[in-house]
């Protein structure tokens, strides 16, 4: 899957999950608690959606490498089936 591809989909989960983000408005290069408030229990629902939609699973110890967007888009383009 190419990496535009992913991240049109990642946008579309974070729309239906939190829908005050502007996606498009983000800097994918600075890290995402920075930027937005999103608890927890949303940013979960957000990698649950990434999996079921994408095939991705993206586990706690990679996930606290990942230090912005870019970086989980990055990973989930290399990852998707």
């Amino acid at each position: 899957m190419k990496r535009e591809a992913v991240k049109n989909e990642v946008k579309t989960i974070f729309h239906r999950i939190a829908p005050d983000i502007e996606f498009d408005q983000l800097d994918l290069s600075r890290p995402l608690r920075d930027q937005v408030e999103m608890d927890s229990l949303d940013f979960y629902n957000v990698l649950v959606s990434i999996h079921k939609k994408l095939g991705v699973n993206v586990p706690d110890s990679v996930l606290m490498e990942l230090n912005n967007l870019d970086g989980l888009l990055d990973y989930i383009t290399a990852h998707a089936k």
